[in-house]
């Protein structure tokens, strides 16, 4: 499909586009029901999805807080240990009696079935969102909060050869919202002005205002039905209302037919 000349206008500004991934371009399809299989497989039943979530929820956050950006500056822990704690952590939670060597497995399982277009699907207009800008002849990125098997995933889903280059957390040693992730996205751009970058995600502070505060442009995608705050948080910011659709599909459309004001 040809680009609109509004759609050439809107990012005639931008030298560099870059996007997050999860629940931007890809969605995970539904990790706990895949965790409660997984362990189904190697002979931990009884344990159901409703057990099980807010035991990752709560975990998640716990590692998070202590091993930040899955544990990239924690001593004796790299990126694969931190993932097969939260899977021991999450079981253990639900069930303190279930064999560590057993759930060790798990761990060890999930950690590759999570790598593969199994648990991985699509955001509908991902593909073609991703296409119209480098038909632009724009720097195109990945910057995403995430450990080294991005590249695993997104080759998986077919995604691998249409960026420029990909940033994940764990390898810059920094995570968005912090401006060094852009920063380093900006030298890989060939040294972009950040005034010449537009970042497009779906966490508001992570995404949107990690990279407006870091001298940015930044597009926001958020289902209004799951971000209830949003509504507040377009109240109080105006810029953010202006630049916030409920999908891809809607931002594409406005970028092909309305003048965005940045």
């Amino acid at each position: 499909m040809p680009l609109t000349a509004q759609f050439v206008r809107n990012l005639q500004r931008f030298r560099l586009v870059t996007f997050d991934v999860t629940d931007t371009l890809l969605r995970l399809k539904d990790p706990i029901k895949q965790y409660a299989q997984t362990a189904a497989a190697c002979g931990i039943t009884g344990i159901t999805k409703e057990q099980l979530e807010p035991c990752f929820r709560q975990h998640f956050k716990l590692m998070s807080k202590t091993h930040a950006n899955f544990g990239s500056c924690s001593p004796n822990m790299n990126w694969q240990t931190w993932w097969h704690q939260l899977v021991i952590d999450t079981f253990t939670c639900a069930d303190a009696n279930l064999p560590k060597a057993t759930l060790q497995t798990v761990a060890e399982q999930l950690l590759d079935v999570f790598r593969t277009s199994a648990c991985w699907t699509r955001i509908d207009g991902a593909t073609s969102f991703v296409e119209r800008v480098r038909d632009t002849g724009k720097c195109v990125g990945i910057i995403s909060n995430f450990d080294p098997s991005l590249y695993q995933v997104l080759n998986a889903m077919g995604f691998s050869d249409k960026f420029d280059f990909i940033i994940n957390s764990y390898d810059a040693g920094v995570m968005k919202p912090n401006s060094g992730i852009f920063q380093l996205a900006l030298e890989k751009g060939r040294n972009v002005a950040p005034a010449e970058a537009l970042h497009i995600g779906n966490k508001l502070d992570m995404d949107y205002m990690g990279a407006r505060n870091s001298g940015w442009c930044s597009l926001l995608v958020q289902e209004e039905n799951k971000e209830q705050p949003l509504q507040r948080s377009n109240q109080q910011l105006q810029p953010e209302a202006r630049h916030s659709f409920a999908s891809l599909a809607q931002m594409l459309q406005a970028l092909e037919t309305k003048e965005i004001s940045w």
